[in-house]
């Protein structure tokens, strides 16, 4: 006769097998947001990688207009980087972890070549090779990145939070901000105090998300040009993360201001450069309003609270562009809703379940974007926006 005891121990083990650790789950994330960043640091740092960077993509057409794209090598190997690392070590989320950029990847001489990683670094420095035409140092010199097991990161999150294991996915961007990763400026700061383009707004996200709500989780916002070193001209990287549960909201001390925000008379608001010069008008009779590159910047500039606002009324953004800062901006009481008529700001909040069926195929935020820190800011933006009559004449 099986006895109450071992029955109750078997259902024990079984539902710690079923559920996955807030705190672990964290931890993986932000260690892969570590490496991303020694990825994408490598390319830049190394005189022949930096020239065999770029694949183009299919050119975007954006307000009548065609943008190119571009995808780099750094792009697809952080992306198959963090999909085998996460998927190791969280089997259970390995066929819901997805990103922006396929996994092919065409070297000079036109041949195609799929970056599938395995357990083994020579194999990962071999297939490098092959990309990066020959250039052996760089191939293993990535792979040993790749294939490093030591922990790249303290301890960030104590916390007994556990979510289900089969209710999470993940969304990567491997490396936000892509032109200005290729071209590799490093401006000084504006006057705001953050720079409106350069390698510094170059951003890792990943973001984690209930698969049946949609509703963010877990994310992490990586900066891997975030300070120069001028002794040796090496980068160090910056990484800020925010865990929304039902058991708390937790934040990285990097995301926590460091000194007490001044309340200045104008508020602050970026904008993409592509934005329509009449709602750029009526933005700036009430806010000062600046160009910043990247999604992920952008978002991360409100979560630091050097900007109030992220405004796009365009759908040119994707779920892995704003599903890993959404999740920052919520352990301040903020988030991200659609630009437009919000009447309930919880119940408008952007998701990042569905997708990818004929509605919306390319899984973007089709509503466009308001990202915010104090939920009045965005009311106080569409009394404005109704006011002016914009947004019933677009």
């Amino acid at each position: 006769m099986i006895s109450s005891s071992f029955l109750l121990a078997r259902q024990i083990i079984f539902a710690e097998r079923m559920s996955i650790s807030v705190g672990d789950l964290l931890q993986c994330l932000v260690e892969c947001s570590v490496k991303a960043s020694r990825i994408a640091q490598g390319f830049r740092e190394d005189q022949d990688g930096a020239g065999l960077l770029v694949e183009e993509k299919k050119p975007l057409e954006r307000k009548g207009r065609v943008v190119q794209d571009y995808k780099t090598l750094a792009d697809v190997l952080v992306q198959e980087t963090v999909r085998k690392d996460v998927g190791e070590k969280f089997p259970s989320l390995q066929s819901n972890i997805k990103g922006e950029e396929q996994n092919s990847f065409t070297n000079s001489l036109g041949e195609l070549i799929s970056v599938e990683l395995t357990d083994s670094e020579s194999d990962t420095a071999d297939l490098l090779g092959k990309v990066l035409d020959g250039r052996d140092n760089l191939a293993r010199s990535l792979a040993a990145v790749v294939h490093s097991r030591a922990a790249t990161c303290k301890r960030q999150l104590s916390t007994r939070a556990t979510v289900p294991a089969d209710s999470i996915g993940i969304w990567i961007d491997p490396i936000d901000s892509t032109a200005e990763y290729i071209h590799g400026e490093n401006p000084d700061s504006d006057e705001h105090n953050f720079q409106p383009n350069g390698l510094n707004c170059v951003c890792v996200l990943i973001g984690a998300y209930e698969l049946e709500s949609g509703k963010p989780v877990i994310g992490v916002v990586n900066q891997p040009f975030f300070h120069k070193d001028k002794s040796n001209s090496s980068w160090n990287s910056q990484v800020y993360w925010g865990v929304n549960h039902p058991s708390g909201q937790y934040s990285s001390p990097s995301l926590r201001p460091k000194e007490p925000q001044q309340n200045p008379e104008q508020k602050l608001i970026v904008i993409s450069w592509s934005e329509s010069q009449q709602l750029q008008d009526i933005l700036s009779t009430k806010y000062k309003v600046v160009h910043t590159a990247g999604a992920g910047y952008k978002a991360l500039l409100v979560s630091q609270r050097k900007a109030d606002l992220w405004v796009l009324s365009q759908p040119t953004t994707h779920f892995w562009d704003t599903c890993g800062p959404h999740s920052l901006l919520g352990t301040l009481g903020g988030g991200m809703v659609e630009f437009g008529d919000v009447t309930d700001l919880l119940e408008r909040q952007l998701v990042y379940s569905g997708g990818g069926g004929e509605d919306n195929p390319e899984f973007r935020n089709l509503g466009g974007v308001i990202a915010y820190s104090k939920p009045e800011d965005v009311v106080e933006l569409l009394h404005l926006l109704r006011d002016s009559g914009y947004l019933f004449n677009k």
